[in-house]
């Protein structure tokens, strides 16, 4: 099998599986001296073929490396992305992954940088550092939030020389606070046997069960309010209930466990912040509630919370639904699961405003929806 095709190969293994990727979360790569092949920007893993990879010239990558950019954050993120798209070799109707960078820089044949739910469990818990250096020791690498592109990029640089310096070689694991895991290895099956390893060693001595996450179409007064409020701005809503969504529902306290974003991703599918209505709440008062969440923040509310009822996902059509719908049960899995690792560890206002305003994500999220 080529090296193209077992890249294929090993992006659809993960990418049709939901434990590790949800939406279009997740990218993939192959490089040899020359060249990197990397996922496109919003391109779903599940399905990809060769068109939805980009191909760069690593040399051309290698000056990001060298180059000093703006101080401006915004600014910054564009010349970094002016020089990514100067790399480009093919095609140049898409747009490679804001990770490329990081995938250049370790030094291993096949990259697959995932989210997935029980490595974010860990990843998205206060307790994030004390579990990677108990259960992985010298063998991965732990890196503390750190807003994406290249801030990210050169503190990786950073301590990955420094791993290299102690250790000898670069690190295969590389865990990334409130975001998810890069795993690296010169073949795939090594890729999945690491991952394997990691599953494995963090199941280790804990009792992972939790709710299940399966979700039924669910009708309530409040969600027909819903419904009728924004049709008129073709827009659509589905109310959905599962016993995990009930844990989460229950009590505006436990709602508070899920309030706020863990991960980039749960804030490019799913936005910042989300509407929790009390018992009681109808009618009119309901509509005012959506209007005044509207003016707060300026998008309408698109995971409403009933409390002791079901979740309500308002979108502009039903698949964009079904994805929201899927970002948002796996960010309550994480946060049921992080109890385990010490509790449920949120980005911070300033991580997330970043990440809102981002050009990178906005074109990540136009992509997904179209």
């Amino acid at each position: 099998m080529s090296d193209i095709k077992q890249l294929i190969e090993i992006s659809r293994h993960y990418g049709n599986d939901p434990a590790y990727v949800i939406a279009g979360g997740g990218n993939t790569s192959f490089k040899d001296d020359e060249k990197i092949w990397i996922k496109a920007s919003g391109i779903p893993l599940a399905g990809i073929g060769e068109s939805g990879f980009v191909c760069l010239s690593r040399k051309k990558l290698g000056a990001i490396e060298e180059n000093t950019y703006s101080e401006d954050s915004v600014l910054r993120e564009e010349q970094v992305k002016g020089d990514m798209q100067k790399a480009i070799i093919s095609p140049d109707n898409l747009r490679p992954s804001v990770e490329t960078s990081l995938h250049n820089l370790i030094d291993y044949m096949y990259i697959v940088h995932t989210h997935p739910g029980l490595i974010n469990a860990v990843m998205c818990a206060r307790d994030a550092k004390k579990e990677v250096e108990e259960r992985f020791g010298s063998e991965a690498l732990y890196v503390e939030y750190t807003d994406p592109g290249y801030i990210l990029f050169k503190k990786l640089q950073a301590q990955i020389q420094s791993y290299k310096e102690h250790y000898g070689s670069a690190p295969k694991i590389i865990f990334l606070q409130n975001h998810g895991v890069f795993v690296g290895a010169n073949s795939t099956p090594e890729v999945k046997d690491i991952y394997d390893s990691i599953d494995s060693r963090i199941r280790k001595g804990m009792d992972l069960e939790h709710p299940s996450e399966k979700m039924e179409a669910y009708q309530s007064e409040l969600s027909s309010i819903v419904l009728d409020h924004y049709a008129t701005r073709n827009l659509v809503s589905k109310a959905f209930r599962g016993p995990l969504s009930d844990h989460f529902s229950s009590s505006k306290d436990q709602y508070q466990n899920i309030s706020r974003p863990f991960t980039p991703d749960i804030i490019v599918y799913c936005k910042s912040n989300y509407l929790f209505l009390e018992v009681g709440v109808e009618g009119i008062e309901a509509e005012i509630r959506l209007e005044e969440f509207e003016k707060t923040f300026s998008y309408y509310p698109k995971v409403i919370v009933e409390e002791k009822g079901g979740l309500i996902i308002l979108e502009e059509n039903e698949l964009s639904i079904q994805t929201v719908l899927e970002v948002f049960t796996d960010m309550m899995k994480i946060a049921y699961l992080s109890e385990q690792f010490g509790g449920p560890h949120c980005m911070t206002q300033k991580q997330i405003s970043f990440i809102d305003n981002w050009e990178v994500e906005n074109y990540r999220r136009s992509v997904a929806k179209g």
